[in-house]
């Protein structure tokens, strides 16, 4: 049950976390779930829990390697394996003796041995950490690459030093000769055994689709239990599972692909189930991160031996020599290299320190020193807390200095074409409105293509253009708001039309996009509307009980939907003329593009379809006309591509969307159930 409280209590924590970092997106969500972790520390005894080493490794950080191998680019990778292989081998070794010599220098009562298991747990680039950050920022092909094979194989070197390290401090003796062969027989025994692994995850998978015994289900559990099993077996035969776990995941990648109906389905669900594996397991990478800081903290801030100054200044002392070493160390690199091709070495500053600050650290450094036996943990809680210190402050160097040195992460908007195609099939079905006798599916897809198109032209202009749109679109809720009730005030509205426009606000609040505009404003006008909704269903209580009790039709009746219409042509007045006051204010064209949108809008009133299209925007029953829509799309795209107007590139891109679309709105276990609520309302 303890076990279940802690499953329910991380899931609830990474709910938070994702949360937060969409309502503060300035705020990282790594450093996020390290607060949230730390303040799950706080509240938790030390004795309930305890971060067991061997398990963590094995299924948390096993699957995200091995799922980092399948998606990395090798070929890629291997261009840069000259300097791979220097961050992991000299880099990680001379970062082992250096930092392990500081610790000793700062600490002279700690053993060198145990400060050389600090440095060796400090040494290895962690490639999790690495990956969170690159998910904010852009880095150039090459230092991704280059940081992405380091941290693919460098866990293994680091282990093997750490090892060895805790022998000499157990044992008193140390050997060069055999921590070279251990090391060699480390990495060698894990190639083979993740060649193998693989290799049998082949021939199950093989076997199988010959005797027509394999489906969805049975694929992704061989998948899922690939990077499990080939760590436990690493383990067993006592060589690096970390690099067994990397191998199977590049050899699982690469093998043919076939173009089957099974195969495009298995990797549709597969990429779907990882994806979500993934975010869990990052999560709680940094929960977990931000647990055992706080816990390994709190005895040694707390005890009087201590000098916490000295305590905080080891911390950063050591952290400046941990980036200090790595840029030196890369720069020699760089230098021989630059000589050697006979270049300028300043051109390459940037990949250095791009090289150099990527180099975080994270909670495999943690679960590393954590290995060191429990009896001299109680002895030396120092250096825990070194370890621990250095963790968060590396990457606490990271977040900040990165954004400096790297672009943000964005995705392009170059859109026009898109726009372009968009518009093309919203004209084509416009087109076909003559031949359909009920037009209400055929407009609500019109309708979905304009939505598209109006999203794809906000994306185009800068921060400062949406924020401004969003702005107008709270002030529009404001006036849509004030009319609805001074209406109802009036006896110019049903009940029934009442709740209908009320649906109708509470979708334009849900369309607002809270990272750019003010949420003191949104949650104001949100919770106002919230407020007047309330005490209207309090007040209307008796009357909205005895409509029900005499079965009073709760369809809309025509003058319902003439009610609503003359509201809605009320505020469209109102709204256009407050925009118009605004232009001085206001950039000019996003106050015409606005008002062009709403009297678009405005306009759908002579369709006769009005209330369902603008005000209620439901659309069920209309998959033939999307599906319409979206072979128009395909073929648009295939004759932009054709004329050249779009990259081969651009258009996969824009036919992946489509496709996904298409799955969307084909899902035969899509519930229907409000739909057929309302229907069965508007009969009674």
């Amino acid at each position: 049950m303890e076990l279940l409280i802690y499953l329910i209590l991380f899931l609830f924590v990474l709910i938070i976390s994702t949360t937060t970092n969409k309502l503060l997106p300035f705020l990282p969500l790594p450093l996020v779930q390290i607060l949230l972790g730390i303040g799950i520390g706080l509240f938790v005894p030390d004795a309930d829990f305890h971060l067991n080493t061997e398990l963590f490794l094995a299924m948390v950080i096993g699957p995200l390697l091995f799922r980092e191998a399948e998606e990395a680019d090798i070929t890629s990778i291997l261009k840069h394996w000259r300097i791979v292989v220097f961050l992991i081998f000299p880099v990680i070794f001379i970062s082992t003796l250096s930092l392990g010599g500081m610790a000793h220098f700062l600490w002279m009562t700690l053993p060198l041995a145990a400060c050389l298991a600090v440095g060796a747990a400090l040494g290895p680039t962690d490639l999790v950490a690495f990956a969170s950050l690159s998910e904010r920022f852009r880095f150039p092909k090459r230092v991704s690459n280059i940081l992405k094979g380091e941290g693919l194989l460098n866990d293994a070197s680091g282990l093997v030093a750490f090892q060895m390290a805790l022998a000499a401090w157990t044992t008193g003796t140390f050997s060069f000769s055999q921590a070279g062969t251990s090391l060699a027989l480390s990495i060698l025994g894990g190639f083979v055994v993740g060649f193998v692994t693989a290799m049998v995850n082949r021939f199950l998978h093989s076997f199988l689709l010959s005797v027509r015994a394999i489906d969805i289900a049975s694929e992704l559990l061989l998948e899922l239990s690939l990077p499990l099993m080939t760590f436990f077996i690493a383990e067993e035969f006592h060589v690096s599972g970390i690099i067994a776990v990397v191998v199977a995941g590049i050899l699982k990648a690469s093998r043919f692909k076939k173009i089957t109906l099974l195969e495009a389905q298995v990797d549709t669900v597969t990429e779907t189930v990882w994806h979500t594996v993934t975010f869990m397991l990052n999560g709680s990478v940094f929960v977990l991160l931000g647990m055992e800081l706080e816990l390994i903290a709190e005895p040694i801030l707390s005890n009087s031996l201590y000098n916490p100054l000295l305590l905080l200044l080891s911390v950063v002392i050591l952290t400046f020599l941990l980036f200090a070493i790595r840029f030196v160390m890369i720069a020699g690199f760089y230098f021989v290299r630059t000589r050697r091709l006979k270049k300028k070495i300043h051109k390459y500053m940037k990949d250095m320190l791009l090289l150099t600050f990527s180099g975080v650290k994270g909670t495999v450094s943690i679960a590393t020193i954590l290995l060191i036996p429990s009896h001299l943990e109680q002895e030396y809680p120092l250096l825990l807390f070194l370890v621990a210190g250095v963790t968060l402050l590396s990457f606490l160097t990271g977040l900040l200095v990165l954004p400096h040195l790297s672009e943000e992460q964005e995705e392009s908007k170059d859109h026009l074409m898109h726009i372009a195609i968009l518009n093309d099939v919203a004209a084509e079905l416009e087109k076909e409105l003559d031949h359909h006798k009920n037009k209400l599916p055929l407009y609500a897809a019109i309708d979905n293509y304009h939505g598209r198109i109006e999203n794809l032209i906000l994306s185009l202009e800068n921060k400062r253009v949406q924020e401004d749109w969003e702005s107008l679109k709270l002030l529009i809720l404001s006036i849509e708001s004030d009319g609805l009730e001074q209406a109802y005030e009036e006896n110019r509205i049903s009940e029934r039309g009442y709740r209908v426009y009320q649906r109708y606000l509470k979708n334009m609040e849900q369309s607002i996009n809270r990272n750019f505009a003010s949420r003191v404003t949104y949650y104001f006008l949100v919770s106002l509307r919230i407020l007047r909704f309330l005490l209207h269903e309090m007040f209307t209580f008796g009357k909205t009980f005895r409509s029900w009790m005499n079965e009073e039709s709760r369809k809309l009746l025509a003058v319902d939907y003439d009610q609503i219409s003359e509201l809605y042509l009320e505020n469209t007045e109102l709204i256009i003329e407050s925009l118009e006051n605004l232009k001085g204010v206001y950039k000019s064209s996003l106050i015409s593009f606005m008002q062009e949108s709403r009297l678009r809008e405005t306009a759908i009133i002579g369709s006769g379809a009005f209330v369902e299209r603008v005000i209620n925007r439901i659309k069920p029953n209309n998959i033939d006309e999307m599906l319409r829509g979206y072979y128009l799309e395909r073929k648009t795209i295939f004759e932009y591509e054709e004329a050249k107007l779009i990259t081969a590139k651009y258009a996969k891109k824009l036919r992946q969307n489509v496709n996904n679309l298409e799955n969307y709105s084909l899902k035969e276990a899509a519930n229907t159930l409000p739909y057929d609520m309302l229907d069965l309302i508007r009969r009674t």
